[in-house]
């Protein structure tokens, strides 16, 4: 089975089947000489499994589409903590059926030679929830190895989780490589959230109704309401906050799309304004700070692929009054476009470029290999 036409791990793993294998550290003596490396993936990125161990995300049978599962989170929340749900994250995801996720960059940092830590989250969560324990698991690696600092790589909606902590925690950090992060925002997701995509052959497992319960991914929304990412079918563009409860009814998008008669509930609406809260807060940490010692940073971001940028309200292909196709593209890596994956302004970094699909992007191990060496790792 083909991929679609965007297929990104940070926005939709298509597949038939999920194989994944625990990873362990080689028995061999590990390299002490080269700093600790950490790995943090994207949105969507790991497997996701019950108190019992049981996979919920994403089985073979639930990838045919045989079999379904409840990722919904509770609408419930305490304070500014949303409800758990009981999954937990337990390892990055390896391999989709025959389509490799991050399996070849797992299996070369795996056998490097120095000592390797990748960290698995729910993507689901509050990202804010996610940097906490990311600080946390950094923590960890260092005390267990002497003190020193981390080389991080970090993916996608992982590079912004990391930046955050990098702004709080520098100390933890030797260099980073941040590899198709969406700095400057995306409006990639709207997608999933208002049309849906598949999963496989699974059409209901992430479907607009329990991506609209997960706090992530309203923090890859742009922040500045003049720059929202939508147009009329004339091209004028649409002001359009995305933190804001009204203006995501207003549009008639995601859920208010497709509430049905009994339309949005007042549980719903009052779930979205903490989530576009948190997400408005989190997407305000990942700006520069002038007294932050950032340390040798690398971006690698793809400028050989078009890359959606903009929504056309009504226009010729309106899925539920929206048209996700026949806008202009600018180049990128079919998720994130390139001007958009640096960091923000102000902090240095060095640029290397690949035509790889955003997915995909760590799995030139090679060139991945060559930047970490630069960066001292």
């Amino acid at each position: 089975m083909s991929l679609n036409r965007r297929s990104f791990l940070g926005a939709g793993v298509n597949a038939a089947a999920l194989m994944f294998k625990e990873r362990q550290q080689p028995s061999f003596s590990a390299d002490h000489s080269l700093p600790p490396l950490a790995f943090i993936h994207g949105i969507k990125g790991s497997v996701l499994s019950d108190a019992q161990g049981a996979v919920r995300w994403l089985n073979v049978w639930q990838g045919l589409g045989l079999a379904s599962t409840d990722l919904r989170l509770p609408l419930q929340w305490h304070g500014e903590v949303q409800e758990r749900d009981g999954l937990i994250a337990t390892a990055p995801l390896s391999a989709v059926a025959w389509h490799e996720v991050y399996a070849p960059f797992l299996d070369w940092a795996s056998a490097s030679g120095r000592v390797f830590r990748p960290f698995a989250y729910d993507w689901r969560r509050d990202n804010q929830e996610n940097a906490d324990e990311f600080v946390k698991f950094l923590e960890k690696v260092s005390a267990e190895n002497g003190g020193v600092r981390v080389q991080v790589a970090a993916h996608s909606m992982g590079g912004l989780i990391a930046f955050v902590v990098l702004n709080r925690r520098p100390d933890l950090f030797h260099s980073v490589l941040f590899a198709g992060v969406p700095f400057g925002s995306s409006i990639s997701f709207l997608e999933d959230m208002h049309s849906g995509t598949s999963n496989g052959f699974n059409k209901r497992i992430l479907n607009p109704q329990v991506l609209f319960t997960f706090v992530s991914p309203y923090s890859l929304f742009p922040a500045d309401p003049k720059e929202s990412g939508l147009a009329d079918v004339h091209g004028n563009r649409i002001v359009h906050d995305w933190f804001s409860v009204d203006d995501w009814a207003r549009q008639k998008l995601g859920i208010f799309a497709i509430s049905g008669s009994g339309g949005v509930t007042a549980e719903q609406r009052e779930h979205l304004r903490k989530a576009v809260d948190r997400a408005r807060h989190f997407r305000s940490s990942l700006a520069y700070k002038e007294s932050v010692p950032y340390p040798p940073i690398a971006v690698l971001a793809s400028d050989a692929r078009p890359t959606l940028l903009t929504v056309i309200r009504n226009g010729p292909r309106s899925v539920r009054g929206w048209d996700f196709v026949t806008a202009p593209k600018k180049p990128g890596d079919e998720r994130v476009d390139f001007e958009r994956a640096m960091t923000p302004a102000g902090v240095p970094h060095s640029v290397f470029k690949s035509s790889r699909a955003h997915e995909d992007l760590l799995n030139d191990t090679r060139q991945v290999g060559a930047i970490l060496a630069r960066l001292g790792g």
